[in-house]
């Protein structure tokens, strides 16, 4: 039907977000247990949990290189459209929102020019772990 288009796109962002959100947690459990960060991405991107995502944010998130490639604010304006879109079809999105409001933190915070694995940062302060950058 008309506006499928926007609604995949929304879906998109939605599995994104979520998708750099459990990686940003993976680093920091990982990292804070003391266990080899490199080796362990590698590990786990050549397993079930490897995604397009971990792939494509593995060196972002080791070298805490948050140069803007699709930045904090452009996830923030879409993860806004997903909760919306979800409010007037009658979907809930518990982890979705979950993960839009801390994006929105994020913002808040300044980093909203950093790239979107900057969640990162989000997780690092939460944690009490230094963040880099």
């Amino acid at each position: 039907p008309h506006g499928s288009g926007q609604t995949v796109k929304a879906a998109n962002q939605l599995i994104v977000a979520v998708n750099i959100q459990a990686c940003a947690e993976a680093v920091v459990f990982l990292e804070k247990s003391g266990v080899d960060l490199g080796a362990a991405l590698d590990v786990l991107g050549g397993g079930l949990a490897g995604s397009t995502v971990l792939a494509r944010k593995k060196d972002n998130f080791t070298t805490r290189d948050f140069r803007p490639g699709f930045r904090i604010d452009l996830h923030h304006k879409d993860m806004g459209i997903v909760t919306d879109a979800a409010r007037a079809v009658g979907a809930v999105l518990p982890v979705g929102s979950v993960v839009a409001q801390l994006v929105a933190a994020l913002r808040a915070q300044g980093d909203g020019g950093l790239d979107h694995s900057a969640l990162l940062r989000g997780v690092e302060r939460l944690s009490g772990h230094p963040t880099g950058n």
